[in-house]
């Protein structure tokens, strides 16, 4: 049988690349893709809707600052993207026919016997892409609650005060190492200003604190929060943040960012697992087996 006709129209196979060629390749990948990193900073601080829009995306992704900004970009609804991989191993699977994300995907692999750890441009795939077991919404909360969970998970100890110069609603004393908040503000403000200020406590690591230079990521960690848990946001601007941060060089902007991020981030990890603690102890004393009363003496144990 001659195999020819069917060799001549068969797919074209792939082509093949000497070790240099393929690694030159890769490089102009990845050269390609951290170039649209950077364009796309400068996309969510080119005016206040777009860096809110982007916190909005941030609020509700786990990933890392390059890949949200990538994510973003691509699909602004993405919640939750993973690898093919760690959704299988995370006990779902790709639909069928869904195409992934490009993203700067980790890797572990072994350079001269030894494992080392690095990164490759991939496909990741978003929850809305995947099949398994039916996702449970998202828990809802009261602002009582999330003020008392902002209040447990802080990082140094909050105060009421009743002295708080006009004008402040929350402040990070740093010699005190303590926040002190406004008493009588509505549950909104107060969590709002409890989070600004708990992010200030993130940032004072050692004697080079200095409030204003944290003051842009702390008030946008707030606002992650607030818009997380579905708190009314309006009286949130961004104008004076971008004009901050706008007409800088990638390098600042790219802290700026990480450290909102990083923070950002964190707060909401940390709210999230105090709340899920308080709920779990809400429900085991919903079953608590009730005390019974203390029986009362007969007469005759009175008598002794």
């Amino acid at each position: 049988m001659d195999l020819n006709k069917y060799l001549n129209n068969a797919a074209p196979s792939e082509p093949q690349y000497s070790k240099e060629e393929y690694a030159a390749m890769k490089k102009t990948e990845r050269e390609a893709v951290w170039a649209q990193v950077d364009a796309r900073m400068g996309e969510v601080l080119a005016d206040a809707p777009a860096l809110q829009e982007f916190l909005n995306f941030m609020s509700q992704s786990r990933n890392s600052l390059p890949n949200q900004l990538l994510l973003s970009g691509q699909n602004a609804d993405i919640t939750d993207a993973r690898t093919f991989q760690q959704w299988k191993d995370a006990g779902r699977h790709i639909r069928t026919g869904e195409e992934g994300y490009t993203a700067i995907v980790g890797q572990v692999y072994e350079n001269n016997g030894r494992k080392a750890s690095g990164y490759n441009i991939g496909k990741v795939f978003d929850i809305t892409q995947t099949r398994g077991r039916p996702v449970p919404p998202p828990a809802e909360y009261q602002v009582d609650e999330l003020i008392a969970a902002s209040i447990e998970s802080s990082p140094v100890p909050i105060q009421i005060s009743d002295s708080l110069p006009d004008g402040i609603q929350a402040q990070y004393v740093p010699k005190n190492r303590t926040i002190y908040v406004r008493n009588g503000m509505d549950a909104g403000t107060t969590l709002c200003a409890i989070v600004r200020e708990c992010a200030q406590a993130d940032f004072h690591k050692d004697y080079t604190y200095n409030r204003q230079a944290y003051a842009a990521p702390s008030y946008c960690a707030a606002y992650m929060v607030a818009h997380r848990y579905g708190l009314d946001t309006t009286a949130f601007n961004f104008d004076r943040v971008v004009a901050l941060y706008r007409n800088l060089g990638k390098e600042q902007q790219r802290g700026f960012l990480s450290d909102v991020n990083t923070v950002g981030g964190g707060l909401l990890r940390s709210l999230s697992r105090t709340l899920a603690v308080q709920t779990r102890e809400l429900l085991a004393a919903e079953y608590a087996v009730a005390v019974p009363p203390a029986k009362k003496p007969s007469r005759q144990q009175e008598r002794g």
